[in-house]
C-alpha cells in the first residue's frame, strides 16, 4: 500500500484545547484495488510546536490510517 498524496480539506482551531482539528484526505493505492481511492481521516495536533503544522497533521493522519489498516482483525466467538 502506498499513499500517493495528502490534502488538508478542513481545519479549525479548537481554542479551548489549544489544538487544530483537521480532516485530511489521503489518496491511497492498494495492491488489492486497481485504482487509487480517497480516505478521509480526522486528526488533531497541538497548535504550537517546533515542526510545521501541515506536516504534523498529515503525518498524524497517515499514522492513524496505517494503524487502522494494518491492525489485526479480531473475531469474537
Amino acid at each position: 500500500m502506498r499513499i500517493l498524496s495528502a490534502t488538508i480539506e478542513k481545519a479549525r482551531y479548537a481554542r479551548d484545547f489549544g489544538q487544530v482539528e483537521a480532516t485530511v484526505a489521503l489518496l491511497v493505492k492498494d495492491a488489492a484495488r486497481p485504482v487509487p481511492y480517497v480516505r478521509r481521516i480526522f486528526t488533531t495536533e497541538p497548535a504550537r510546536a517546533a515542526r510545521p503544522l501541515r506536516r504534523r497533521l498529515i503525518e498524524s493522519a497517515t499514522t492513524l490510517f496505517l494503524a487502522r489498516h494494518e491492525a489485526p482483525i479480531s473475531r469474537a466467538a
